[in-house]
């Protein structure tokens, strides 16, 4: 593990790749996103550009799915969402190689976490803040990347807190391409699953219980081979917890249905002939306190075999399923040697 130099002058928020992992995205209370593109001859980072985004802390970002361009969007104490475009012409390190696409203004609070939905279900996006409120934006013609509709708007929380902290809310998309759109929202303590009814109208369809304080990151594992969905929390009592996601038909009972689970191609298919959604179960499958303090960061690799966390240990674990299922250590990353 190497030192990265960002050149902030303030308090860094939040480290995002691109898909490709060529390029790292870096934002802080400076006001500030940096870009930097990875050299692989030498293996080092390279400043690419610099630029004042937003009034305020910048305290999230993302980029889109590459099929739609070189954008990113970011999120930041002053209430709004600011989308960026790269022109991919204008000179390195000269402020101009981001332009701002637009702004969205509809949050009451400071925001902070924005996610773009998997390149398969459009060009999307959905931001989460202080106000408590869920808000999802589309561009409705990729042609247009200037003109963004608000398609849903959910309050969270019923109250908005007081007070907030930047990693109280943070939210993420089910990256599967053979379900119906779902994400997962964490406010404060709470975990929840939001899908579409047939109406397009977004509704709780599951909980992940048992947070014993703020979940400070959550992340939604791709399910490559797999016929059950994996997701991972970080939380403020100490714990890494994965959860396993399956989907059984409403009022199951009848012959046949005495499985617990069933295929993806089931599930849609009984659901259209009965009329109702999949129902969504969760299973805690793992909880651990190997951090011995807050977990602040939880993150999947890009087939959801191996689950990376980091917390006030200064520490970054690995974890891996063992032949029976259970997520077991693999290895303890630090800043001075690898266990």
């Amino acid at each position: 593990m190497k030192p990265f130099i960002t050149g902030h002058e303030d308090l860094v928020h939040d480290v995002v790749y691109d898909f490709y992992g060529r390029h790292v995205a870096t934002c802080s209370s400076d006001q500030h996103i940096k870009v930097f593109r990875l050299n692989r001859e030498t293996n080092e980072w390279h400043l690419s550009d610099s630029w004042k985004a937003h009034d305020s802390s910048v305290v999230g970002l993302d980029w889109a799915s590459p099929e739609y361009g070189r954008i990113i969007a970011s999120v930041s104490y002053d209430k709004l969402i600011n989308l960026w475009e790269e022109e991919p012409d204008a000179p390195e390190c000269s402020g101009r190689r981001w332009t701002k696409l637009c702004t969205l203004n509809d949050a009451t609070g400071p925001l902070f976490s924005v996610k773009f939905a998997p390149g398969h279900l459009g060009l999307k996006v959905g931001a989460i803040g202080n106000d408590g409120t869920l808000r999802v934006y589309e561009a409705l013609e990729p042609s247009d990347l200037r003109s963004w509709t608000l398609t849903s708007e959910v309050s969270v929380l019923r109250t908005p807190p007081a007070s907030h902290l930047q990693s109280d809310f943070c939210l993420t998309w089910c990256p599967s391409r053979f379900l119906p759109e779902k994400l997962l929202v964490c406010a404060l303590d709470q975990a929840l699953i939001y899908q579409k009814d047939k109406n397009g109208k977004m509704y709780v369809a599951a909980k992940l219980e048992g947070h014993e304080g703020l979940i400070r990151s959550v992340s939604w594992a791709p399910s490559i081979g797999r016929w059950y969905q994996l997701i991972a929390t970080g939380c403020k009592d100490g714990k890494v917890r994965i959860f396993k996601l399956t989907e059984t038909l409403q009022g199951k009972g009848g012959e046949g249905d005495d499985d617990d689970s069933m295929s993806v191609d089931q599930a849609e298919e009984r659901s259209d002939s009965k009329g109702g959604a999949p129902e969504l179960n969760v299973e805690l499958v793992s909880e651990s306190a190997d951090h011995r303090g807050e977990v602040w960061s939880v993150s999947w690799n890009l087939t959801g075999t191996i689950l990376s966390s980091a917390g006030d240990d200064g520490k970054v674990r690995l974890w891996k399923a063992s032949y029976s299922n259970d997520f077991k250590c693999m290895s303890v990353i630090n800043a001075q040697q690898r266990t």
